[in-house]
């Protein structure tokens, strides 16, 4: 089953042309059931498309739930569209730069953006971290506040969180080096498109800092195809003058093993070539970290093992992979806790 479903991706992505075998009624609801849990069902319509015109298309059923799936998606990728802009012309009136991160910033390397589903609008501001607060609690109510954003309900159809830091890593050194990179970068990455209204990162900064975020979801809760299919099209729009520094900086921060780990299953599952890779495949690496992904699905919510979230058998398990942040982890959330108390 697996195996279908990782060449259906193949043929989303465009790095095969059909499918080995026609499933039968039973897989193809199965195929929709995995893309569901997976974050993809956009995404993979490219690929039922194909398969429609190679006559391998799905069930009819299957297939109309597939396209009512889809169009939700695209129709509420607009709507974050229509809100990231509003949002981003809200901070523009106080003076205060922005940039969208993760799902609307990853969804412009897509071929089709709309079939990019994503959840809430994050945005990275450049602003003063008391005065913006004092000034969001007199615009909007806020929930859940921690040390590198906090919830704001600007709007009743979509989410926001307002971020001042785009994310962190539980390694106190490589944490202090990866929020100085994000100072240095922070106002490359704020220039507004003006066809667009807001702005989002470059394929550069992605390269690094959509590495560093899956690399918390992995650590925290997990990952699903989606953030893998996400890493893919930032490789794919990726620049090769730039895949020196990056490397660079990618080691710099510790992220070799991740960044190893996500080339195995670029190159394995998507069927990327192995020679837009950035850095050498690590088989065992990728083994374990695809494993997370088909085992927990997107941001590992669909998990049913004693791995789940907070559970000192996940700790232990990801110490033996990644010891560099997962030692950490329990010593910043101490830290954090008190960080908490002290700015309630």
């Amino acid at each position: 089953m697996k195996e279908l479903f990782f060449e259906l991706l193949q043929i989303s992505l465009g790095t095969r042309d059909v499918l080995s075998r026609v499933p039968s009624v039973v897989e193809w609801k199965r195929l929709l059931v995995e893309a569901q849990k997976q974050a993809v069902v956009g995404v993979l319509f490219d690929g039922i498309e194909q398969c429609t015109e190679h006559n391998q298309k799905p069930p009819q059923d299957v297939l109309l739930a597939w396209i009512g799936q889809t169009q939700m998606t695209e129709k509420y990728y607009e709507l974050q569209c229509k809100r990231a802009k509003e949002l981003t012309l809200i901070f523009q009136n106080k003076g205060i730069p922005s940039c969208i991160l993760k799902g609307i910033g990853f969804s412009f390397l897509y071929p089709t953006p709309a079939y990019r589903q994503s959840g809430d609008i994050d945005i990275w501001i450049d602003g003063d971290r008391k005065k913006v607060m004092a000034w969001l609690k007199s615009q909007c109510e806020l929930e859940h506040a921690i040390w590198h954003h906090v919830e704001a309900k600007f709007f009743d159809d979509v989410s926001s969180e307002i971020h001042f830091h785009p994310c962190w890593m539980y390694n106190p050194i490589n944490n202090r080096r990866l929020q100085r990179w994000f100072e240095e970068q922070k106002r490359a990455q704020m220039v507004v498109i003006r066809d667009v209204g807001f702005a989002v990162p470059s394929v550069k900064f992605n390269a690094v800092y959509s590495l560093v975020h899956f690399y918390h979801h992995l650590i925290e809760e997990g990952i699903g195809v989606r953030h893998i299919v996400d890493y893919y099209y930032i490789i794919k729009n990726f620049s090769c003058d730039d895949i020196k520094i990056v490397n660079d900086e990618l080691r710099y921060f510790g992220l070799q093993r991740i960044a190893s780990a996500m080339m195995w299953v670029l190159h394995e599952v998507c069927g990327m070539h192995i020679t837009q890779l950035i850095c050498s495949p690590n088989r065992k690496e990728g083994l374990f970290l695809l494993d997370e992904v088909m085992r927990g699905g997107n941001f590992g919510h669909y998990r049913n093992d004693n791995r789940r979230r907070n559970s000192i058998v996940r700790l232990w398990v990801l110490m033996k992979h990644y010891p560099n942040e997962a030692i950490w982890v329990v010593p910043w959330k101490m830290w954090h806790k008190c960080w908490r108390v002290l700015n309630s």
